[in-house]
């Protein structure tokens, strides 16, 4: 006691030379749950799925173009409407079904999964040097565009049906005319083999609508009436009329 104040020294209870290091709650190196682990690792991502797997999914949404499938790895891959064709499952898919599935391709740079029905044999498509231009095919719309519809006719690529091709002319979009997975019947317009590109029309050759105005013509004259055939139904209305005046 000094001058009336009392002063008091805290002593401390740590060893000198000692430190206390605080820890921040949930910061690097502070004690963790039991548990905590396993809560922060996620589902496998792309990278665990490989070409060739054969797995199971749940369907999460069926679109026009196919079925989009949640396989647990935090993005769906798609079964082309084509794949499901092929399995007969185009018209039976539903959303929340549980489907058998084989990986077909795996785009890891765009996070794209391919998938396919297991025990599906692709037929082998055509090499593009085996078409024969103006000859008429048939074919599946595979995917509309702005401009025009992307058809498959069972070659190494698709053929382009470009909007003033349809069969009513003029249309501002191919929807208009068609939907995708419609079968039609086309005309090979011409094969770029180097580019990989054909043009397909569904409208008449200028030979075939030769032919078939000829043939409507020649069916208008075999439906033409002679000039006997004219005078006798001439002189049978006549007659009625004149019974019809005798009646009254």
């Amino acid at each position: 006691m000094e001058g009336g104040e009392v002063v008091v020294r805290q002593k401390s209870a740590q060893p000198e030379g000692e430190k206390v290091v605080g820890v921040e709650e949930g910061g690097e190196g502070a004690p963790q749950p039991a548990g905590a682990e396993k809560k922060r690792a996620g589902p496998p991502g792309i990278e665990a799925v490989k070409p060739g797997m054969q797995i199971k999914g749940k369907v999460r949404k069926v679109v026009d173009f196919g079925a989009f499938v949640d396989i647990g790895v935090g993005r769906d891959g798609l079964v082309h409407i084509s794949a499901l064709k092929r399995a007969g499952m185009d018209k039976k898919i539903r959303a929340g079904q549980v489907l058998d599935i084989v990986v077909r391709r795996v785009d890891m740079e765009n996070g794209r999964i391919s998938l396919a029905i297991p025990g599906q044999r692709r037929k082998p498509k055509m090499p593009l040097q085996d078409l024969r231009v103006d000859s008429v095919v048939s074919g599946r719309v595979v995917r509309l565009v702005d401009f025009g519809a992307f058809v498959d006719i069972g070659a190494r690529a698709d053929g382009l049906l470009h909007v003033s091709q349809l069969p009513s002319g003029y249309a501002s979009h191919p929807r208009e005319v068609l939907h995708v997975g419609d079968r039609i019947r086309v005309r090979i317009l011409g094969v770029d083999a180097r580019k990989r590109r054909i043009s397909l029309s569904m409208r008449e050759s200028e030979g075939e609508t030769v032919l078939k105005e000829a043939a409507e013509a020649a069916e208008n004259r075999a439906h033409m009436p002679t000039a006997f055939e004219v005078a006798f139904q001439e002189a049978l209305a006549h007659r009625r009329r004149r019974q019809r005046r005798a009646g009254r």
